[in-house]
């Protein structure tokens, strides 16, 4: 290492790296920061870096026909995964929700019935496919929304912000079939005729799924969809974690779009106004699979996006995602970039080009996937969000040319977060002179590797030997030779 690089341990280097992981949600809900679109803001003036995770199961017990999730229990156990995502950092989780009640009358039999559903189920109208009651589509589930709203705010009492999925796809496809003769999850969908008292059938063309709901034109369908967005609305709206995404992996654009407007209505007669978030899709009216290019996305209405792995040439599934020049905050979510991947490059080329990033947490939907490789892969989610922290976000921009690796997020006058995807040396210029405080953190390992100091005379400082996927945080010392900041040695 050059420029009078020295190497400095124990115990008095560790007390200047010292963090508390403490999350606070200040008063007032997720905004833009109107001084750098790249990330949120809460009404403190700080600037927010979203690290997420989803596991499919947040709401409703045994969704998309699993009869098991991560550590082979059947149904999630609220509590005990709000301390995992705190103690793995996570500052936000994507809500799934699921409009199928599994695959038709394989799903008592799996035992993966999913409840609750958003309707009442009413005796005396004979039974739905799942051998269950039928549903009426005028009169909501209480008990639905009351854990919604309960979840929700005991998300906001530990600090996490949470996206609420009004609309999903696959419940309304002939995905997930299980049994002979094979069932699929639209067979167990409350807008099948079958399924609900009401004489609603969305499944126009009698092709075997129901994707007209997002594509028909009858009032009736409309209404229904404007009525249960009312009612998530009202029963969150007094919450500061929340915001809104409009469906998960849907083509129809013009669609979403008229929903967002739609929300925004109605959210003007309310007390607090939240962010509404649309994500890449997508499937189209026949089932089939049409990629959404970034235009509606960006250009459109929506606050915030997520990104799709083939945009920009697929740079996206490639690590290496062009820096976030969007004018509105970008996420990285793996369900739609590289869906079960645990692949830490995916975490820090993401931060380190200007976008947040969101875990598909994989052992949580087919247990027998969890492994070490999972761990690592959350730790660097949390990490990434304790240097978020420790960075000057608000002046924080991707700095893609001050290193030789291009992976570099940063105020070149307080703080950097450098990437090196690949064994060997990072080179970082640009850097006024000075003293500066650098750790070491090895993705792969899953750990803090090295806490030195450098002094930097000619503006480059180089860090040598570094291996595969590792992440340098460089800070200025300020007078009194002190970082301002430091960080725990998890």
């Amino acid at each position: 290492m050059n420029e009078g690089w020295r190497v400095r341990r124990g115990a008095a280097l560790a007390t200047v790296f010292v963090l508390s992981w403490l999350p606070v949600l200040h008063a007032g809900t997720l905004a833009v920061h109107p001084d750098n679109p790249l990330w949120f803001t809460d009404g403190s003036g700080r600037a927010i870096c979203l690290a997420g995770h989803q596991s499919f199961v947040d709401l409703q017990d045994n969704s998309f026909n699993k009869a098991f999730i991560r550590g082979h229990v059947r149904t999630l156990d609220w509590d005990e995964y709000v301390r995992f995502l705190k103690a793995h950092r996570f500052n936000y989780l994507r809500n799934w929700v699921i409009w199928s009640t599994g695959s038709g009358s394989m799903a008592p039999i799996n035992r993966a019935i999913a409840t609750p559903m958003p309707y009442e189920r009413v005796p005396g109208h004979g039974k739905a496919r799942d051998g269950g009651d039928k549903f009426d589509l005028t009169r909501f589930n209480e008990a639905f929304f009351q854990r919604l709203r309960r979840r929700c705010r005991d998300l906001q009492e530990n600090g996490i912000h949470v996206s609420i999925m009004l609309f999903e796809v696959y419940g309304f496809l002939r995905g997930e079939e299980v049994g002979t003769p094979p069932q699929a999850l639209w067979d167990g969908n409350v807008f099948n005729g079958a399924n609900n008292i009401n004489g609603i059938d969305v499944d126009e063309d009698g092709n075997g799924n129901g994707m007209e709901f997002f594509f028909t034109d009858d009032p009736r369908i409309r209404e229904l969809q404007r009525a249960y967005a009312r009612k998530v609305l009202d029963t969150l709206n007094d919450l500061d974690n929340v915001f809104y995404e409009i469906a998960n992996e849907l083509e129809a654009p013009q669609w979403q779009h008229e929903m967002i407007r739609f929300i925004r209505r109605y959210e003007k007669s309310k007390p607090k106004q939240h962010l509404v978030l649309m994500s890449a899709g997508g499937r189209t009216r026949s089932g089939r699979w049409r990629q959404m290019g970034p235009a509606p996305l960006i250009q459109g209405p929506a606050d915030c996006f997520a990104v799709a792995g083939s945009w920009n040439g697929g740079r996206f599934r490639r690590k290496d995602p062009p820096e976030n020049r969007a004018g509105k905050p970008g996420i990285v979510d793996m369900d739609h970039v590289s869906p079960g991947s645990t692949d830490v490059g995916y975490v820090w080329s993401a931060f380190t080009r200007g976008y947040h990033f969101n875990l598909y947490d994989r052992p949580f939907e087919q247990p027998d996937a969890e492994g070490p490789e999972w761990e690592r892969i959350r730790r660097s989610v949390g990490r990434a969000a304790s240097y978020a922290r420790r960075l000057d976000l608000v002046r924080a921009r991707p700095r893609s040319a001050m290193s030789s690796t291009h992976f570099c997020l940063g105020d070149p006058n307080d703080a950097l977060v450098v990437y090196q995807p690949r064994a060997g040396d990072v080179r970082v210029t640009g850097l006024q002179a000075g003293r500066y405080g650098c750790e070491v953190f090895d993705a792969r390992a899953g750990e803090v590797v090295r806490r030195e100091h450098a002094d930097v005379r000619s503006g480059v400082l180089s860090i040598s030997g570094l291996r595969p996927d590792s992440v340098v945080y460089i800070e200025r010392e300020k007078e009194g030779g002190h970082e301002k900041r430091g960080l725990d040695d998890d």
